[in-house]
This record gives C-alpha cells, sequence and structure tokens, in this order.
C-alpha cells in the first residue's frame, strides 16, 4: 500500500491547526532500522535509503538532525550513535567531541541490558563529561556556522514530490542532562551554580545560533526541539527552573521561526502536564509523544485547546510491544476516533518506534492509519 505523502496539504494542515486535511498525517520521531530493513527488503545504508523508507512507509516528513546533540551523542556514545549520516559522524567537531568523551568515560558507565537480551545506552545518571569549569573550557565547541549542513542544504534534491523535511535541533535542556549527567545536572540547576548557568548560556547561544542557520537554506519544513522533560508521574524538575533557564531560549527560536513562517515542535517524554500552559504561551505548534503511561491525552487537549496540535500516544508496551497485531489495530482505531476529529492531531506512537516493536505491529498501525484515517472519521 502506497500513499503519497503531503506534507504541505496534510500535515501543516494538521500542526497549524487549520481543520480536518484530507487524511490523518503519520509520523515518527524515529523507527529502528530493522524495521526499515524488514518493510524496504534491502539494506538502510545511504540518505536515499532514508528517504526511500518515510516515503514508501506513507510518512509527511524525514526527520534529520543538526546542532550540538549529535556532537554530545558522540562524545558519549562514541561509534554507537546510530546515524547514517556518516559524513556528519566524520567532521572535526564530532571526532574531537568523541575523543574528548573517550577520555573522561567509558562507554560500559552508559550500558544497561534491556529485556530483549541486549543492552542500550543513553545518558550518565551521574556525572557527564562537563563536571568542572576545567571541562566547559577544555570541551572542543566548534563554530555553528562551520557545522556539516550538508545533508540539510542539499536535501531537495533527494525529495520524491509531497515528502517534507523536520529537524532535530534547539535541544537544551537534554543536552545539559547529557553533559553534565542527570543527577549532577539536576543539583547544579536547582542551586544555580556558576557552571551550570555558564554551561546553559553555552548550549543556548550555540542552538539559537544552528537554528538561525537552518532556516536561511530553505529546505527545511519546520524545528523540532527534543527535549525531554518529564518522567511517569510529574516534570523531571520544579517547572519553575524550566521557565527561568530553558523556556528563555525556546522563545528565541520561537521567534526565528516566526521570520519564516515554520512551525516550532516539541518532543518529550513522561508528564509534562504542567507546563502544557507555558508551551502553549511560548508558542509550540505540537507537542509529542503525549507518553500514554504517563499523561491523559483528552486532558492535554482540554489544556491545549484548539490551537496546538497532538501527535502520537499510542502506547510502546501494548499494544505495540507486547500485544497482537490485532490489539494495535484496535488500539490505532480508538486513536483515530477520539482524537481525529476536527484534526489538530497526527498519529505516532508514543515515542519511536525501537528495535524490540514486533514489525507486524507497526505495519498494523501503519496499515490502519492508511486504510481507516480518511475524513470525515468513521465512528
Amino acid at each position: 500500500m502506497l500513499e503519497q505523502p503531503d506534507f504541505e496539504g496534510r500535515f501543516l494542515k494538521a500542526v497549524f491547526c487549520q481543520g480536518e486535511p484530507d487524511r490523518i498525517p503519520m509520523m515518527e520521531a524515529g523507527v529502528a532500522n530493522n524495521i526499515k530493513e524488514e518493510f524496504l527488503g534491502r539494506p538502510t545504508r545511504s540518505l536515499e535509503d532514508e528517504v526511500d523508507f518515510w516515503y514508501t512507509a506513507g510518512y509527511e516528513a524525514i526527520p534529520l538532525e543538526a546542532g550540538l546533540r549529535p556532537i554530545i551523542d558522540a562524545a558519549i556514545h562514541h561509534d554507537n550513535s546510530g546515524r547514517y549520516d556518516s559524513s556528519a559522524l566524520d567532521s572535526p567537531s564530532v571526532t574531537a567531541a568523541k575523543q574528548f568523551g573517550i577520555n573522561r568515560m567509558l562507554e560500559k558507565h552508559l550500558a544497561s541490558p534491556n529485556a530483549h537480551g541486549g543492552t542500550r545506552t543513553w545518558a550518565p545518571e551521574k556525572d557527564g563529561i562537563i563536571s568542572s569549569m576545567e571541562d566547559l573550557e577544555a570541551f572542543p565547541w566548534p563554530d555553528p556556522a562551520e557545522l556539516n549542513y550538508q545533508i540539510i542544504r542539499d536535501i531537495r534534491t533527494f525529495l520524491p514530490p509531497g515528502l517534507g523535511t523536520l529537524c532535530y535541533a534547539g535541544a537544551i535542556f537534554s543536552s545539559l542532562m547529557l553533559m553534565m549527567g542527570l543527577e549532577t545536572c539536576f543539583i547544579h540547576m536547582l542551586q544555580g551554580t556558576e557552571l551550570f548557568q555558564r554551561l546553559l548560556k553555552k548550549i543556548g547561544e550555540f542552538q539559537v545560533a544552528v537554528v538561525e542557520i537552518l532556516v536561511e537554506f530553505g529546505t527545511l519544513g519546520g524545528i523540532w526541539i527534543n527535549d525531554d522533560m518529564g518522567f511517569k508521574t510529574r516534570t523531571l524538575v520544579n517547572p519553575n527552573l524550566y521557565r527561568r533557564y530553558t523556556f528563555p531560549y525556546y522563545r528565541e527560536i520561537r521567534h526565528i521561526l516566526d521570520r519564516k513562517g515554520l512551525p516550532l515542535l516539541l518532543h518529550s517524554d513522561g508528564n509534562i502536564t504542567d507546563i502544557l500552559p507555558d508551551l502553549v504561551e511560548i508558542g509550540f505548534n505540537a507537542i509529542h509523544p503525549i507518553e500514554p503511561e504517563a499523561m491523559d491525552i483528552l486532558k492535554a487537549r482540554q489544556i491545549v485547546g484548539d490551537k496546538v496540535c497532538l501527535i502520537g500516544n499510542l502506547s510502546l508496551a501494548f499494544p505495540l510491544g507486547t500485544g497482537t497485531p490485532a490489539d494495535v489495530i484496535d488500539g490505532t482505531r480508538q486513536l483515530i476516533r477520539t482524537m481525529a476529529p476536527g484534526g489538530s492531531y497526527v498519529l505516532s506512537s508514543g515515542n519511536s518506534i525501537p528495535e524490540y516493536i514486533p514489525y507486524e505491529n507497526w505495519k498494523a498501525m501503519r496499515d490502519t492509519t492508511l486504510k481507516e484515517g480518511f475524513y470525515p472519521i468513521q465512528q
């Protein structure tokens, strides 16, 4: 089943809350390579392969990434950051950051076993790669203008008609957590230490400068800030700390995008109900993924009203992870019938599609949306 994507007429109509498009758009923060490869019937080794997957699968946009996060991920995870853009991984800024991280943190300190016999890595729980003023000064901060933007500059030549682009950029809070380590970051943030504030300023100004550069290429359809700010029951830190330290940078990014008429999206895991009014006031157009184990999507809709698009909410645990394809079909139908009427909704998982999601379950979500997601929604 091949469904022609329509980034402008379908996805942007939903994200800008302009009523019902022809069909519910689909998007994901990411899809694991094993899923992509089974769908395509071949390995995904190049940007052309990536574009082919997102287009053929019926998604409206391909997610790209720029700014500080790829550099931080290389510094922490070294060769296992999992990106298909090898040119970015081979850039001098990433190579220097990787060596900086290797000198300060062994990868084994970041690895933990998962339920499927492998290991997963994400973030240092205590101390990260920046724990002193000396570390802050020694980190090989590149000039934002000298990062490798080639894919973002040239992406239009790879895109088939209707497929758009979204770029992960502008992450502030997650960059702080990853560089300082979670526990250390929270303590320094609460105390407002000089180290925290200097690192915040460095990260914030860097990320804002990257967004300024990105929007001038004219190839992007929106900016997607990837900042996890919640856990299962509430925000990771007191909401007032976000308001004091990180939200001012979000406002700067919003102002940049306003000049180009581009949408601003947020990805945050966990329960961020307490800061939804702030996100509306800042001017986010869409919020993802409304993690179902942490948030009530109907309550979120009541809070944000009809001016913010909601994206996601199909649980990775059940039905996607442990259910059958029939369970996934039922869960997808329920979201379609509950959230889609009126528009301002994009169907997605409650996070992303990791490697442990059964292929048949991912495909059941996709196929059900393409088959039953046309407006008017059948109840």
